[in-house]
């Protein structure tokens, strides 16, 4: 992800931004973005505290990329008391349609993308659109 776009991703998401993060291929920042806003609504339920006003720091986020997606883990900062049902599944909800959207979204521009794989005769593997296919026509033009 290009500096400049993590750096307002930092301070828009503050608590919630890991710098893991900044590793993401910029056609997935959308889902991030996504994740990220979920994550927030779901931090500003309950009281606000002196370290952080109008917001929990309930849990940390980070971000794994891999070929063909990439996956967010969060990690509870608050005693398992304080995590009710339905904020838990909210929780694990917006990770795995994060999952599923860097799946699904080129990695290179953010449009609709498949798996390209090497053994399916990509030159690369990875998710793209038909323009940012490796090794497509309009990738070698």
């Amino acid at each position: 992800m290009k500096k400049d776009i993590a750096d307002r991703l930092r301070g828009e998401y503050e608590y919630l931004f890991h710098d893991s993060m900044r590793d993401l291929p910029d056609g997935w920042i959308e889902p991030l973005v996504v994740m990220l806003e979920k994550m927030y609504r779901l931090s500003t339920v309950g009281p606000s505290n002196i370290m952080a006003p109008g917001i929990i720091t309930w849990c940390q986020l980070r971000v794994e990329v891999y070929q063909s997606s990439a996956m967010a883990f969060a990690s509870p900062m608050m005693p398992a008391g304080k995590w009710h049902q339905e904020r838990a599944l909210a929780c694990v909800e917006a990770l795995a349609e994060f999952c599923g959207q860097t799946q699904e979204t080129c990695m290179t521009c953010g449009a609709d993308g498949h798996l390209r794989m090497r053994i399916l005769g990509s030159n690369k593997e990875g998710v793209y659109c038909d323009k940012h296919t490796p090794g497509s026509v309009a990738d070698d033009a």
